[in-house]
């Protein structure tokens, strides 16, 4: 029979042996990849902004305060000659039309400076687009006015901005119909597209 006053001894111990077990031990972490909390939630404001539907995939990200990249993908049956000035941003209190696109050209202190790109069907093609957008480092929006329709940009979270590109960058251009990329993808419609105001 162990005395109490034994059993006080040992108890230290056994404290020691328990910690050192679980200071062992790993962490047991969970495997699941990591997702993005509420996927698709609608943003009210981003530094990426998008518009998806079966003819034209058009992108913007701010890269730095006041510098939006610009890019598009033509899945249209026809050319189409896309005006910087058709590129507007929504800021806080104002629409901000683009002035030019700067085309890269390997050589960054020289970019090409065009009031315009041909947008050819089944093409893609990515511009830095210049205006007079300030230090803005999120965007509230954004209009591309193709013929006489206006295709609205949004805001997304910098997660599904990314599954997007990951999404757009395994089109198959060359495809005699995009429907089957559309169903291999799953992509989705994003953003909208009406009538454009008259001038």
């Amino acid at each position: 029979m162990v005395s109490n006053k034994g059993m006080l001894n040992t108890m230290p111990l056994l404290l020691i042996l328990l910690l050192s077990f679980f200071q062992a031990a790993p962490p047991r972490l969970s495997r699941q990849p990591a997702a993005s909390p509420t996927p698709n939630a609608p943003v009210e404001k981003s530094a990426y902004l998008a518009f998806v539907d079966r003819d034209y995939i058009f992108t913007l990200e701010v890269v730095k305060p006041g510098v939006p990249l610009f890019n598009f993908v033509s899945m249209a049956d026809k050319d189409y000659n896309l005006l910087a000035r058709n590129v507007r941003i929504t800021l806080e209190n104002r629409k901000v039309p683009g002035k030019f696109f700067l085309v890269d050209t390997g050589d960054p202190k020289e970019p090409m400076i065009v009031p315009s790109v041909r947008m050819r069907t089944k093409s893609s093609f990515g511009v830095r687009l210049e205006g007079e957008f300030g230090q803005e480092k999120e965007l509230l929006g954004a209009t591309v006015r193709v013929g006489e329709e206006d295709l609205r940009l949004v805001p997304l979270a910098s997660f599904d901005f990314e599954n997007l590109a990951l999404k757009v960058n395994r089109l198959n251009l060359g495809s005699p119909d995009f429907s089957d990329d559309w169903r291999v993808l799953k992509l989705e419609k994003i953003g909208s597209r009406g009538p454009a105001p008259r001038r």
